[in-house]
């Protein structure tokens, strides 16, 4: 009896190991989005020069300078003028945001996306993870949204200083949050997801939702600094603060994150005085 458990464990670690052979080959949905994030990063970086202009209305990558205002110094910090352009939600914006999403929250999925090829069967091991990925990026394009209009409707200045410090503000404060902490030590922690068929895909678009909620609660007032515009320093500076955080969840032990934020403030101040 157990001459025949050991052969049959010996066939079982046998068979998982040609099948780790076998994906070791495929491409990866995990190894795309690194890509993918860093092609959106050359595009931003792109716009962010003077040479290139803006996108357009709405987007605000050179904050008050970048919607085509006459005094970027006081469009940004919302002095009342009537060159001030308010925050306005276009189909420019919205690509913008979107932009804004692959480049700064793509590469915090890579771990997601690897742990659910690695459960699923082989013909899924693409489908699954985009449909976690895409799931998570489309909560994140509504939550653009419901705050892009929140700030169009109350007239808020693009590229707002007030508004970017504001959030930056909420961002550090929220270091010190206990419920924040225990957030941190479950990010790796992937709801059970089925390895393909219809049940695959529902899983494994509740673990993109899953995956939205807690970025959104640990990274949301980062994000929110972004929408009426900001500087590449204050994107860039908060994307190092969350990427930093996911590769060392010590919350308000580790310091490294809250002095990425304090730069990013620091880079919204600078803009304004610069006028972009």
């Amino acid at each position: 009896m157990s001459l025949q458990a050991s052969r049959s464990s010996e066939v079982r670690r046998t068979a998982a190991a040609a099948a780790r052979r076998r994906g070791r080959g495929r491409p990866r949905v995990g190894d795309a989005l690194p890509v993918l994030a860093g092609a959106a990063w050359a595009v931003l970086l792109l716009g962010a020069l003077p040479i290139q202009g803006s996108f357009g209305p709405g987007i605000g990558l050179h904050g008050g300078g970048a919607h085509g205002t006459g005094d970027p110094l006081g469009s940004t910090v919302g002095a009342v003028t009537d060159v001030a352009a308010s925050v306005v939600v276009t189909p420019t914006w919205i690509a913008g945001w979107l932009l804004m999403v692959v480049a700064m929250m793509w590469p915090l999925l890579v771990p997601l996306a690897n742990r659910i090829a690695s459960g699923s069967y082989p013909r899924w091991r693409i489908g699954l993870p985009i449909v976690a990925v895409a799931v998570a990026t489309l909560l994140w394009l509504a939550f653009g949204l419901v705050a892009g209009v929140f700030a169009q409707l109350a007239s808020i200045p693009a590229g707002s200083l007030w508004w970017q410090l504001a959030a930056l503000a909420v961002a550090g404060l929220a270091r010190w949050s206990a419920r924040r902490a225990r957030l941190l030590t479950r990010c790796a922690v992937t709801p059970p997801i089925a390895p393909g068929g219809r049940r695959g895909i529902r899983t494994a678009a509740r673990a993109g939702a899953v995956e939205w909620r807690r970025c959104a609660i640990l990274c949301g007032p980062l994000m929110l600094a972004m929408v009426p515009g900001h500087s590449i320093v204050v994107l860039a500076a908060a994307s190092l603060s969350v990427w930093w955080e996911a590769r060392h969840p010590r919350a308000w032990r580790d310091p490294v994150p809250l002095a990425l934020i304090v730069v990013a403030g620091i880079g919204a101040v600078g803009s304004a005085l610069l006028g972009g």
